[in-house]
């Protein structure tokens, strides 16, 4: 099955999906209207011979069960319809939907991207300071002159 709008029955222009539904919908309408014409020329009209009744309800049934074919086509077209109209919607509504999720991790990778370099910095930093005071102490242990200029180190942890 490609889709449910694929596959078209050509004499009612409907995909073969609503055909199931076209039935449903036209055999239960008919099958009411098919017993309220027996009902009432059986019962109502009770001196008419058997004979009679029968064409009396074939008479009736006839463009009774085309109007009701041509109806059903019109609902099934429309139902049809709306679920294209919905399909269309929704497929924009999960694009649209996909963008804004698409921008917001883009957003909030920048961020944990700026928080995660500001303490890869500080941890650089603070090696900096570490290596330079490590080198310090062991000038001063040694008794040498230490002239080495302080790193940049804010001293904070990361």
């Amino acid at each position: 099955m490609k889709g449910f709008l694929s596959g078209r029955v050509s004499i009612w222009s409907i995909s073969q999906n609503w055909g199931v539904i076209y039935y449903i919908l036209f055999s239960a309408q008919t099958t009411v209207a098919l017993f309220l014409i027996s009902w009432r020329e059986i019962f109502v009209r009770d001196r008419d011979t058997p004979t009679e009744t029968l064409i009396a309800i074939s008479q009736a049934s006839a463009p009774l069960i085309l109007t009701i074919a041509a109806e059903t086509l019109v609902i099934v077209l429309a139902m049809e319809g709306i679920a294209m109209l919905a399909e269309r919607y929704l497929k924009k509504r999960y694009e649209v939907g996909k963008e804004e999720g698409v921008e917001i991790g883009r957003v909030k990778g920048r961020e944990e991207g700026k928080v995660e370099g500001a303490k890869a910095e500080r941890a650089r930093a603070k090696a900096r300071f570490d290596a330079w005071n490590k080198r310090r102490l062991e000038a001063e242990s040694e008794g040498k002159p230490f002239d080495e200029p302080n790193p940049d180190f804010d001293g904070d942890d990361a």
